[in-house]
């Protein structure tokens, strides 16, 4: 007789995690570990499948904070992935038993599933929704590590498989499950309660399914299955039967306790301010002023010409960030609508997302932080950080830049908590409603990947790049309580900092402007020429202000801050949208971001100085050398955080 804890086997590990009905009343008299595979239900498995790939707190910061969200510029003080730092304990001891655990559950879920298909239709719809699971967090794994090992969770020793095989299987997997799901079966009550985010309702099963192989199709488009996953797109589209709505989404209720489904953005001592990418990208974007969505922050506008004030003795000015070594002692006159929904500005007392000022560890400084002028501290420049819209420069560290050891804005967690937005309150909370929702799959994405596919000249099935592109900012700001401002924004032919506007048909690339600025030290007003990045010297290489730009900013900022693992991927896919670089002046002592020199940003962006995969665990290599090895052999290089995947644009440029 199988017994659960012989089937915790997979990805090199052996793991053991208790099986949990879907009903807290459920009693268990037994130990879980024990029970008999064929006397619990199918669904018990793929729910404990689903809350396994939440991630509990200790997981979820380290993943969705410390690792994508730092590379996918979603905070700009992690300052660890960003550059190529690794701690291997956060894969050890979390990531990766969370992988095997779940796919473990899952893999048997399905395996159950389909001895009982036969009498119970139900079973049937649940082999495939598992098989959809199953394919979601099989990506997840690839797009994070590389190779996988295709037969884990089956009881046997795990084969690594190349990326190329792995997408395949995704891809196959979700077609065909999606076409065996029967929308006439309706769950049982207890059935339904399996499933946290559709009550194991087919229809809204196959759109999820539909959507997934749109997802990844999509990352294929530089690979030699370019051809193919084109095909795969227009077959999951051609329908109309993907996430388009709210109703569909895959979004799950969180909290702010310690369990699967608290938010990985909880706790409290992960300051999550915004970064210098982030504040680039919103500031200006639409043309919507700040007065008219709040009309008490008017009197801390700034107008775009003004760039606030400079202090070259204290910022970095090793990087081609356009606005580097500037303080904006204020907030730009045009934003996002959905920035100042995302973040929380110091001392705003009327905000909505408003965070609790004791729920980050260090109190806020009413009078911001400061600026060191000579070694000792005794003199210095006081920065007041209320009502100001500035970003943490991402990697900055004064291991690496002397300049920044007199620097207290953002080298000590209360100058950063003092002078920067955070992101509001719904993300350090969770909630059951709204923003506090960890999304795994928004209506928006189906448009913009629509928008992009539409772009390449695919077949949509009539939906053209503009209308996508619109229906996606649509559903964003839907998503943000915005909707009021979407109209004008989308006809907004204003600039961004990195050059970008929001009309879809307005592709004219920005050009400089004169600015003006003060002299942080003198205090004297001066003028400069703003310069946007070069376009040849950014690692997309193509424009600042192309169609594909817009739809993957669009798409970059409707995904934050849960989506921060697609994100990445994008720009490891693209180079879109801009990134700075890290600025530091020294070499990267103890980052796997070795190529990244103190002068590599005159010459313009590679994919070699951006983060492109995390690295195995150790506990891989000690408990299958073999097949550590053999995993490494399919990736095409040592086991850092810097060798692109197969699908990846450095792949293509390496």
């Amino acid at each position: 007789m199988k017994t659960i804890n012989k089937i915790f086997i997979g990805l090199g590990l052996v793991g053991m995690s208790g099986l949990y009905s879907c009903s807290d009343f459920d009693e268990v008299n037994t130990d879980p570990s024990k029970t008999p595979i064929e006397s619990t239900l199918p669904e018990y498995f793929l729910n404990n499948a689903i809350s396994k790939i939440q991630m509990d707190p200790s997981t979820g910061e380290r993943i969705y904070y410390l690792n994508w969200g730092d590379a996918s510029r979603a905070f700009g003080e992690a300052g660890m992935f960003c550059v190529g730092l690794y701690d291997d304990s956060y894969m050890s001891n979390f990531y990766y038993p969370c992988l095997a655990n779940t796919i473990t559950y899952v893999t048997t879920a399905i395996n159950e599933a389909a001895k009982r298909a036969g009498s119970e239709p139900f079973y049937n719809n649940l082999q495939q929704f598992g098989r959809i699971w199953r394919a979601l967090v099989i990506a997840q794994f690839a797009d994070s590590f590389g190779p996988y090992p295709l037969n884990s969770g089956s009881g046997e020793n795990p084969t690594f498989n190349s990326e190329k095989e792995t997408y395949r299987f995704i891809l196959d997997e979700l077609k065909d499950a999606v076409n065996k799901i029967d929308t006439s079966i309706t769950p049982t009550e207890d059935q339904a309660k399996c499933d946290p985010a559709y009550g194991y309702v087919a229809d809204k099963w196959q759109k999820l399914g539909n959507s997934l192989r749109m997802r990844y199709a999509m990352r294929l488009t530089n690979t030699d299955m370019a051809s193919e996953a084109k095909a795969e797109f227009e077959d999951a589209c051609k329908g109309g039967n993907y996430i388009k709505s709210q109703s569909d989404m895959l979004w799950f209720k969180s909290d702010n306790g310690w369990n699967d489904y608290t938010s990985p953005y909880t706790r409290t001592w992960n300051l999550q301010a915004l970064s210098s990418t982030m504040a680039n990208l919103m500031t200006n974007l639409g043309g919507v002023s700040v007065a008219e969505q709040r009309a008490d922050l008017a009197k801390y506008t700034k107008p775009n010409t003004y760039l606030g004030y400079k202090y070259d003795q204290h910022f970095v000015a090793n990087t081609d960030n356009p606005t580097k070594q500037y303080w904006l002692d204020g907030i730009p006159e045009n934003l996002d609508p959905r920035a100042l929904k995302m973040f929380w500005l110091v001392n705003d007392t009327q905000a909505e997302n408003m965070i609790d000022p004791s729920s980050k560890g260090t109190k806020i400084n009413p009078e911001g932080s400061e600026l060191l002028l000579d070694a000792d501290g005794k003199n210095t420049i006081k920065i007041s950080g209320s009502f100001t819209w500035n970003g943490v420069p991402s990697g900055a560290s004064t291991s690496w830049s002397p300049t920044l050891s007199k620097n207290k804005l953002i080298t000590t967690s209360s100058g950063i908590r003092s002078c920067y937005p955070l992101w509001g309150k719904e993300y350090c909370t969770g909630g059951e409603e709204g923003l506090g929702r960890v999304v795994f799959y928004g209506a928006w994405e189906s448009y913009f990947l629509l928008a992009e596919a539409a772009v390449r000249g695919w077949n949509t099935a009539g939906v053209s790049d503009e209308q996508a592109y619109g229906d996606g900012v649509r559903a964003s700001f839907e998503y943000f309580g915005v909707g009021e401002y979407a109209d004008a924004y989308l006809e907004s032919t204003d600039y961004n900092r990195v050059g970008t506007s929001v009309k879809f048909t307005h592709t004219t690339e920005p050009s400089s402007f004169e600015a003006t600025y003060i002299d942080g030290y003198t205090k004297q007003e001066k003028k400069v020429t703003y310069q946007y990045p070069v376009a040849s010297k950014t690692l997309y290489g193509v424009a600042l202000n192309d169609k594909l730009t817009k739809i993957i900013t669009q798409k970059y900022l409707a995904q934050m801050p849960y989506l921060v693992q697609e994100a990445w991927s994008d720009h490891r896919r693209l180079g879109l949208p801009f990134f700075d670089l890290t600025g530091n002046e020294s070499v990267m002592t103890g980052a796997d971001m070795t190529e990244l020199k103190p002068n590599s940003w005159e010459s313009g962006q590679s994919w070699k100085y951006f983060p492109q995969r995390m690295r195995y665990p150790m506990s891989l290599l000690t408990s299958d050398e073999a097949e550590y090895n053999h995993a490494l052999e399919l990736l095409g290089g040592n086991n850092t955080t810097m060798i692109p995947l197969w699908w990846s644009l450095g792949s293509n440029q390496k």
